[in-house]
């Protein structure tokens, strides 16, 4: 039986949040209620894996025993997260961020819609589905060495896993808070380390998910078999990967060359006015698209990736400028032509192989 991970992307360079990967991901549902099989798109997957404005999406999916049904009030969510974006605003913030003292947004409505929408004492082990969600940590322990390292939080462990016992809220926040953007995030709790968000180093996340579920199977074996983890070639036969974007917008850099060379130093790459923190910017892309290149060498035929292009930067700040930016992106050919495909992989790869049968993942705990 396949196993279906479904990979988020956080926000990209164009701008656009989770609402669009959670309208193509709708746009899917349509495309495929022809032949009777929309609700096996997200109701077959065995991993949500998001990263930033892609774990809000797995969150609110991982926390429903039936992630088809909750899908009509997907939209009304990102409303309200969008809108909560826009109540961090302020011109006091927003002067002190511009001196470099403050960060541009106020996250602490953020997160009190968290806390209020998935309830203050949810715990990752209390979620209906699997989940994977990267961030950053800031001062990590690496046995004799101190210093900052990638986190992945899951629910994909033992009972006894300390991620197991992490509250949703924190790691949403935790995961989905932008440097500069956001401030710091530490934890309802206000113990341990800070964190920042994931799309540091993982905002396309499919690597990441790809990673978990090799290391859940090589544990699972070493268990069974007995067997050290480094005697067992890892099975990616049964692997199915759909990883989701937030759109791309075309971008490029048109240095003048003389003698062969660009001699661009910092103010090239971090302070034109016309396009301010380009480095950065190139950065992100560069890994998201890293990333789509390693997962598709791997997994070849088993892995698609959605993510359509668009011609400016998208934002929204309430659910009808939510509606608008997906309408437009919908009416777009481009877009239409990758969701006829990915609907072709979908039926071709396996995804829906079991909805004649009914039959479910296992939930995140049992």
């Amino acid at each position: 039986m396949p196993h279906r991970i479904l990979a988020l992307d956080g926000t990209p360079v164009s701008g656009g949040e989770g609402y669009v990967s959670a309208g193509m991901l709708g746009a899917l549902r349509q495309l495929l209620d022809e032949s009777g099989d929309s609700r096996a798109l997200l109701n077959q997957v065995d991993m949500f894996v998001g990263t930033s404005a892609g774990s809000f999406n797995a969150a609110f999916f991982a926390s429903e025993q039936d992630p088809d049904r909750a899908f009509d009030k997907c939209l009304q969510f990102w409303g309200e997260v969008v809108s909560m974006n826009k109540k961090g605003v302020s011109l006091a913030r927003t002067v002190r961020a511009l001196m470099g003292g403050s960060s541009l947004l106020d996250s602490s409505y953020m997160r009190d819609f968290f806390s209020s929408y998935f309830g203050p004492n949810l715990k990752l082990g209390d979620l209906k589905r699997k989940v994977v969600i990267p961030s950053f940590q800031l001062d990590g322990n690496r046995g004799v060495v101190r210093a900052w390292k990638a986190k992945v939080f899951h629910n994909t462990g033992s009972e006894n896993d300390p991620d197991m016992n992490e509250l949703v809220v924190d790691v949403l926040m935790r995961s989905g808070s932008p440097p500069m953007s956001y401030p710091i995030y530490q934890g309802l709790r206000e113990k341990g380390s800070g964190y920042v968000d994931g799309g540091v180093y993982a905002n396309n996340p499919s690597l990441i998910g790809l990673a978990q579920v090799i290391n859940d199977a090589s544990r699972k074996s070493k268990h069974e078999k007995l067997e050290t983890l480094e005697s067992e070639a890892p099975d990616l036969s049964n692997i199915l990967l759909l990883s989701m974007g937030n759109g791309v917008m075309p971008s490029y850099l048109d240095p003048k060359f003389r003698d062969g060379t660009a001699n661009w130093g910092f103010s090239e790459w971090l302070l034109d006015l016309r396009d301010p923190m380009v480095l950065v910017k190139m950065l992100l892309d560069a890994g998201s698209d890293a990333v789509h290149y390693q997962c598709r060498m791997i997994l070849r035929k088993q892995y698609l990736r959605l993510n359509p292009p668009v011609e400016k930067s998208l934002s929204a700040t309430d659910l009808e400028q939510v509606d608008k930016v997906l309408v437009q992106l919908l009416s777009q050919q481009s877009t239409q032509d990758l969701l006829q495909r990915t609907r072709q992989w979908l039926q071709r790869s396996g995804w829906l192989g079991d909805a004649a049968a009914g039959t479910q993942p296992a939930p995140a705990v049992g």
